[in-house]
């Protein structure tokens, strides 16, 4: 890859990043605290759940989080251990339904919190 488009790419993951770190920053202390579906979204949404249920954010988020991790194979950085990363595998957890022992949404909003 060019120095150009890398460095190009490398901004947008960078600005990317920061709009999602700073969005997660806003929302996840209120869904620690309300329990609102922030984990689930078009894409981890189990059938009980209606898309009017989900905060206006969770669909940001989610965007925010494929376009960081797209970026990130692009540049072929690493990407365990970024707030995608964690974004992702808490929206995972939370729709696995199956599992009676998962976490819930305050639970995993009060985790990702503290792991940034």
């Amino acid at each position: 890859m060019k120095a150009s488009r890398y460095d190009k790419l490398e901004a947008q993951l960078a600005a990317v990043e920061v709009d999602l770190l700073n969005l997660l920053k806003r929302v996840l202390p209120r869904a620690a605290h309300s329990g609102e579906f922030l984990f689930f979204n078009s894409e981890f949404m189990p059938d009980y759940i209606r898309p009017h249920w989900l905060p206006e954010e969770s669909e940001v988020v989610l965007s925010l989080a494929r376009e960081s991790l797209s970026l990130r194979d692009q540049l072929q950085l690493p990407a365990k251990g970024t707030a995608a990363q964690m974004y992702l595998s808490a929206c995972t957890e939370n729709s696995n339904v199956k599992d009676e022992h998962r976490r819930g949404s305050r639970q995993l909003a009060a985790w990702l919190l503290g792991e940034l």
